[in-house]
């Protein structure tokens, strides 16, 4: 079980940084070849953000080295017990923190009046891209996600 232990952190680590890029000039495999919703406006505000990462896999992982280890400060059935739900939930804090800390990007929050008279905001993370106000954008839309790119119009 000591062996474990150490091949789990690393995988809570690796698992944590696992995740699918949020910039405007990067797409995943499922986005080629789909029709995409277009739609054209013009930037009114640019602000920084900062994206939170997901607590899920961390949590999880987190939880279930804190559990291993816990069960581990006895060899009584009842301390074990306890230690592994101790450890349990100590291991789903910290790993949650962590991987939230780990994912953690730069972003920029976009408002655009649309050329259709509504005004929307889209966070996205920062790409190659860089927006001012009064920047000409297209508002890309596919299966629900959305990302902002600059028009070609002049």
């Amino acid at each position: 079980m000591k062996h474990l232990l150490p091949i789990l952190l690393i995988t809570s680590i690796l698992s944590s940084c696992a995740t699918s890029s949020l910039k405007p000039d990067t797409y995943d495999r499922k986005s080629a070849q789909v029709i995409s919703n277009v739609l054209y406006g013009e930037v009114v505000s640019v602000k920084k953000v900062a994206i939170e990462g997901s607590t899920k896999s961390g949590t999880l992982v987190g939880g279930l080295v804190g559990a291993a280890a816990g069960s581990e400060i006895s060899d009584s059935k009842p301390e074990s017990e306890i230690g592994a739900v101790l450890g349990g939930a100590i291991g789903a804090t910290i790993g949650g923190n962590l991987s939230k800390n780990l994912q953690k990007v730069d972003g920029i929050q976009l408002t655009i009046n649309l050329d259709d008279g509504r005004t929307v905001s889209i966070v996205q993370e920062i790409g190659d891209y860089k927006f001012s106000v009064g920047d000409l954008v297209e508002v890309i839309s596919t299966k629900g996600k959305t990302r902002v790119s600059p028009s070609g119009i002049n």
